[in-house]
């Protein structure tokens, strides 16, 4: 199951039970209006960037159906190769009862070496679809016998960052959460100080910079 499918099952197993409606507390939930209308622009301009890096290329597709423990079946997958590299270009999931209705995207960007550098998701819940329950961005760096990347949401929150060693195990040298990158930027934390830290992240930007709109 791709990274973003993983982060929307996780989700959707967090979420309780149904609550009686006699029995729920009275809960004033507040839409943030500006982050809504951001993260849905950030799905079209997602849409838009996918059709922009298949056009003029000749592409295979791979369809599957996938869905979650108490929605099986639920969306169709479309996955989408450049036929000459066989990079992975894109991947998009649709509703199957709503055909028209985009669940997941995800956008891959490779450098002139084939190199992944960008990539791109944003998801939706089956339910309450008034914006992405979730909008990732990673910038990828490459060098120095590591590839690491850096997450932010379309909010430009800088959320988790990895770094793995480029030996055939690919062995995790170091893995920040949210919760870890606020501490450590505070000074509560020694480890962006560490030279492997610098080494892992120290060529990639604390923002997001041009990259909040998708390219």
């Amino acid at each position: 199951m791709p990274a973003a499918a993983l982060a929307l099952a996780a989700v959707l197993a967090a979420v309780p039970a149904p609550v009686p409606v006699e029995d729920m507390p009275h809960i004033v939930i507040r839409v943030d209006d500006e982050q809504v209308a951001r993260w849905n622009r950030f799905v079209e301009q997602l849409q838009a960037l996918h059709e922009k890096h298949i056009a003029g290329r000749k592409i295979r597709t791979e369809e599957h159906i996938g869905g979650y423990k108490d929605l099986p079946d639920f969306y169709r997958e479309i996955h989408y190769y450049d036929a000459e590299t066989g990079r992975l270009l894109s991947r998009l999931s649709w509703e199957r009862e709503h055909p028209d209705r985009l669940h997941v995207i995800e956008v891959f960007i490779y450098d002139d070496a084939g190199r992944l550098v960008r990539d791109y998701a944003a998801s939706f819940l089956p339910v309450h679809r008034n914006a992405p329950v979730q909008t990732l961005i990673n910038l990828h760096h490459h060098g120095d016998g590591v590839h690491a990347y850096r997450q932010f949401d379309a909010s430009g929150n800088w959320i988790y960052e990895q770094c793995r060693a480029r030996d055939p195990a690919r062995t995790l040298l170091l893995s920040l959460e949210e919760d870890d990158i606020i501490q450590a930027r505070q000074g509560l934390t020694p480890v962006m100080a560490s030279e492997e830290y610098r080494r892992c992240f120290g060529p990639l930007p604390e923002t997001a910079g041009i990259y909040l709109d998708p390219q």
